[in-house]
């Protein structure tokens, strides 16, 4: 093989290299989810009670499939935004009756100390909801 060939091939290599470097520096998405019943009162779905370092979750949704004209759904989003602090509540979003679509996405933000996501029924009858949390390793 001549030197340009030789040339070609530490290119190849060294390309390859940088483009695995790039992917394993990459965080990689996960998530967690589950079936919440609830009971008229307000239930944790999900925690994420002291990160070791900056938590990322990206989007939480839940499935209102289950719901009909009489219920009433409070959501809210709770942080916390201190080191042993409390949790504050950020937004509380209210889903009344039957929804369309479905499926609800709510946003998160980056935190470094907790998030809590909580459901409450204000009316109407105890309801299944699925859920699902997407985060950044």
């Amino acid at each position: 093989m001549g030197m340009g060939g030789n040339l070609l091939r530490s290119a190849i290599v060294a390309n390859k290299t940088a483009i695995d470097d790039l992917s394993y520096s990459l965080q990689v998405l996960t998530e967690t989810g589950g079936t919440i019943t609830t009971d008229g009162s307000e239930q944790t779905v999900y925690i994420n009670n002291a990160p070791d370092g900056l938590f990322t979750p990206v989007i939480f949704l839940i499935d209102f499939t289950n719901t009909t004209a009489g219920e009433t759904v409070l959501v809210r989003e709770y942080y916390r935004i201190k080191s042993g602090g409390s949790y504050i509540e950020y937004k509380e979003t209210s889903y009344a009756g039957v929804q369309d679509p479905d499926l609800k996405m709510h946003s998160l933000f980056d935190n470094r100390y907790g998030v809590k996501i909580t459901i409450e029924k204000t009316g109407g009858a105890n309801k299944d909801y699925d859920w699902e949390i997407t985060y950044k390793l």
